[in-house]
């Protein structure tokens, strides 16, 4: 890149604009002139959200680019998003706007009530509203998303950026665009969010149509942002990383480029930031029964940004037999291995806080031929007839499909595979030793949809099922 630029485009979020701000009209003048462009113009919409993916054939340069289960997943999107705002800030700036536009960010995580997409995207308008899409779960009657996918919590917990269940994802090649080692930001909110919008924004090859998808990765670029500034945090040395190059159509239609190392300095390298931070709200409060006990939480460690592997993972024990969600909650036995029990018993009962072991469960060989736009919670040994308050105490993550089409078919040297989640439930293991509720046998898994659609649907006893999914395994490992 050139030299520092200086920051004259500040990033705010959408839902506390001023009253009589144009931000959003800015934006939906300058959506419906790209959709009106020729196909073949690298900056009109089509094009552009074929950049990220789409399953039009054949290719034209640049599309299907996106990166995702990759370290470079955040990387790749920070530059996407980049090129196309300038795009549109050069769009509203011919259309009579401000030269200091710049995309407004979701903030799903500040509140319930912006937990809503915000009005401007949800009225069709007789078909007059550029913004508009059509979305699953209720998001366009303002439906708030379900807190349990957009906490960036977890993710912001992490204090190493590279490696599987970590904050940006396991190392890989980069010639595929879809691969299987997601960080725990892609994971969530990322993925979940994408999920449970559906339709458009539930699959890659048309996410980048919904004129929400931008504001949600605004967001979720945000948070790398807030991550990275953190003490202690830090973006990968590797030089496989930090000269990764990718190209993208700038507003004036020429190709141009960018490596990780061009854009981890948002204000001097590329000219914006975010107004002022507002603090990630902290996971859910569990329930007096599940903080009886001091236990003591688990860190990761010191901060380690580096390419160094993680330590072998041990296998504890896995399911028998595969499992099947349909769109209602399932539970799955994890037999443990008693030939790990002593080992396992080990790195639980260490009581000091930076013991260096870790305890992980993976849902692997996730299978389906396509996306049920729907969210499903990930918890432990939940007690029968829990609460959502109560049964938060036992939710380790959460299970979303974004991207499964591709994992079948991917594009590129990479192999079709299932997908993959993987988390590390050291806290909770340890939680419920110290309350005896340990079984060293066995462990019980349930998977329970998430959002109030899916809440009703089960209460209404619905018979309708959603495209089948499949689970080949779900394991327990360690180190």
């Amino acid at each position: 890149m050139g030299s520092p630029q200086q920051v004259a485009h500040v990033r705010r979020n959408v839902w506390t604009l001023p009253a009589g701000d144009l931000t959003l009209a800015h934006y939906a003048a300058a959506v419906a002139e790209m959709k009106a462009r020729d196909p073949d113009d690298p900056t009109g919409w089509t094009y552009q959200a074929a950049v990220h993916g789409t399953a039009t054939t054949p290719p034209r340069p640049l599309w299907n680019g996106c990166k995702h289960g990759s370290w470079y997943f955040l990387a790749w999107h920070r530059m996407y998003l980049w090129y196309f705002e300038r795009i549109v800030r050069a769009t509203v700036v011919r259309l009579g706007g401000p030269a200091d536009w710049a995309l407004p960010f979701w903030d799903y995580d500040a509140d319930r009530e912006q937990a809503r997409i915000p009005p401007a995207f949800r009225d069709e308008d007789g078909g007059a509203n550029p913004l508009f899409a059509e979305r699953a779960n209720l998001v366009n009657e303002g439906e708030p998303l379900p807190f349990e996918i957009t906490s960036p919590a977890y993710a912001m917990g992490r204090t190493r950026f590279v490696g599987e269940a970590e904050f940006g994802g396991g190392i890989t090649p980069n010639g595929s665009t879809f691969w299987n080692r997601k960080g725990a930001l892609e994971d969530t909110p990322h993925n979940a969010v994408h999920s449970h919008i559906g339709r458009w924004m539930g699959r890659t090859t048309t996410a980048a149509l919904d004129p929400v998808f931008w504001l949600h990765h605004a967001n979720i670029d945000r948070l790398w942002f807030l991550w990275s500034s953190r003490t202690g945090n830090s973006d990968p040395d590797d030089p496989r990383w930090i000269t990764q190059e990718y190209k993208f159509f700038d507003a004036d239609g020429s190709q141009q480029s960018l490596a990780a190392s061009d854009v981890l300095d948002i204000a001097g390298q590329l000219g914006y930031t975010y107004e002022s931070p507002v603090p990630i709200s902290p996971p859910v409060p569990l329930p007096p029964s599940a903080t009886g006990f001091p236990v003591p939480e688990m860190t990761n460690g010191p901060s380690a940004s580096g390419p160094t592997p993680p330590r072998r993972r041990e296998m504890a024990g896995s399911s028998e037999q595969p499992l099947r969600l349909v769109g209602r909650a399932e539970s799955i036995a994890v037999p443990i291995d008693r030939r790990t029990t002593g080992p396992l018993g080990e790195a639980l009962g260490v009581d000091e806080p930076d013991a260096d072991r870790h305890v992980y469960l993976n849902v692997e060989d996730i299978e389906g031929d396509t996306n049920p736009d729907k969210v499903y919670g990930i918890y432990v040994n939940l007690p029968e007839g829990a609460s959502r308050e109560q049964a938060e105490g036992h939710r380790v993550g959460n299970l979303s499909f974004f991207g499964i089409e591709r994992a079948q078919d991917p594009r590129g040297d990479e192999h079709p595979h299932g997908l993959r989640v993987s988390v590390e439930i050291t806290p909770l293991v340890r939680r419920l030793r110290a309350q005896d509720a340990w079984d060293e046998d066995r462990l019980s898994v349930t998977f329970r949809p998430l959002g109030a659609a899916a809440a009703a649907a089960a209460e209404a006893g619905a018979a309708v099922e959603d495209p089948p999914v499949e689970i080949g395994r779900v394991s327990l490992s360690y180190t």
